[in-house]
């Protein structure tokens, strides 16, 4: 009697590996700390940066952070009692209170920001910028493909 060959077994395909993806979103911070817009995806976490990096250049070029109603305040981690002292620190003076009572007086920095923007020198600029934390940045997050 012949035995018959048992059937070989057919290979399993090979896992595929895992592969690093990095991704620009823009922080949506006034909506919720956990959302973003997602913009573009890339593979290499330099060229996510570079892209990241040139759309932050273009909000500070285009916008007045301020145009949405919300104040320093809101916008700098720190809070608007630091914001002042860092206009102070730049030799700039921060809009003057409405009149109003208590809650009811307020500030109008979209309007200060327009006044001032081509008066401020690039540097003192970039420190306001960079003291808005809370501004809806791009940035880059890290995700993984399989």
């Amino acid at each position: 009697m012949t035995r018959k060959a048992a059937p070989k077994r057919a290979k399993k395909p090979a896992k595929p590996k895992p592969v690093s993806a990095y991704i620009v979103v823009r922080e949506m911070v006034s909506v919720n700390r956990s959302y973003t817009e997602p913009d573009r995806v890339f593979l290499s976490r330099s060229a996510a940066r570079k892209h990241a990096g040139e759309l932050n250049r273009e909000l500070r070029a285009l916008l007045n952070p301020f145009d949405d109603g919300r104040g320093p305040g809101d916008l700098m981690s720190d809070g608007q009692e630091a914001f002042d002292a860092l206009l102070k620190k730049l030799g700039l003076s921060a809009p003057k209170k409405s009149k109003g009572d208590g809650y009811l007086s307020s500030r109008d920095w979209a309007a200060w920001w327009d006044r001032t923007y081509y008066d401020v020198t690039e540097t003192q600029r970039d420190a306001i910028w960079d003291a808005l934390d809370e501004f809806k940045w791009y940035t880059v997050t890290k995700t993984t493909l399989e």
